[in-house]
């Protein structure tokens, strides 16, 4: 994983101006080009995962720490939830397979309204490996 550097309030405020698609796609380069992902966790291990207004399950992440950190809910922060970085290579050979046994889907880059992309994991899966160059197995 490569060093992050802290984002600029400025950049926070305009990402989040994006749509959920301009910010699906910038997720995709960023997480390829710095190789992780960022989750929320509660305690050592704990993932937080919500359900959508459809009852769906959903694991959120985030391209950044200071992203995860700007949008996580209230609810989350209630909880003690923190940012928690997860290695692309790892996340792809072993959380999306997880996740999708589990049928959970992925929120990419949810916004403080809730608003933001589900997607299944083996659509994430191969945008990742897609962008990245590489196909895990």
């Amino acid at each position: 994983m490569k060093n992050i550097k802290k984002m600029h309030r400025k950049q926070i405020e305009n990402l989040l101006q994006q749509t959920p698609e301009q910010r699906h796609d910038y997720f995709i380069r960023y997480c390829s080009d710095f190789e992780q992902v960022w989750g929320l966790v509660v305690g050592d291990d704990n993932w937080v995962i919500f359900k959508d207004a459809d009852g769906d399950e959903i694991f959120p992440l985030w391209p950044h720490h200071d992203l995860a950190e700007a949008c996580c809910f209230d609810e989350h922060k209630k909880m003690g939830a923190k940012p928690q970085p997860i290695g692309l290579e790892s996340f792809i050979r072993n959380c999306i397979p997880d996740m999708v046994s589990d049928g959970v889907y992925f929120g990419i880059f949810y916004d403080n309204f809730r608003t933001g992309l589900a997607v299944e994991g083996e659509t994430l899966k191969a945008e990742l490996e897609e962008e990245v160059g590489t196909v895990w197995e």
